[in-house]
C-alpha cells in the first residue's frame, strides 16, 4: 500500500480529516473533564479516521471479531442510514 501525496486528496478527504483529528482531541479532553463524552468521540473520530490509517483499520478488525454484536448492529445502523440519505437524494 502506497502512501498518497497531498495533492491526491480531496477537499472530502481533507474535511474527514479534520473532522476526525477534531474529534480525537475533544475525546482525549472527554476523558479527563466529566462535561464531556470522552469515549464517543474517540469513536467517532476513530471510524472518521479509518480510511487513512492502517492502526486504525487494525484496531476496527479486532472489534469486530471481539464483539460481533455490537458490530453488526452498528453494520446495520448504517445501512439504514445510508437507505435514509440515499432516498433524499
Amino acid at each position: 500500500m502506497s502512501v498518497k501525496a497531498v495533492a491526491d486528496y480531496t477537499w472530502k478527504d481533507v474535511l474527514r480529516i479534520g473532522l476526525g483529528l477534531i474529534m480525537f482531541v475533544l475525546g482525549i479532553l472527554g476523558l479527563v473533564l466529566p462535561i464531556l463524552q470522552g469515549v464517543l468521540f474517540l469513536l467517532i473520530s476513530l471510524v472518521l479516521l479509518a480510511p487513512y490509517s492502517r492502526t486504525v483499520r487494525r484496531g476496527l478488525a479486532w472489534m469486530r471479531l471481539k464483539f460481533p454484536g455490537v458490530h453488526a448492529r452498528a453494520r446495520a445502523w448504517r445501512q439504514r442510514m445510508a437507505a435514509r440519505f440515499n432516498a433524499l437524494r
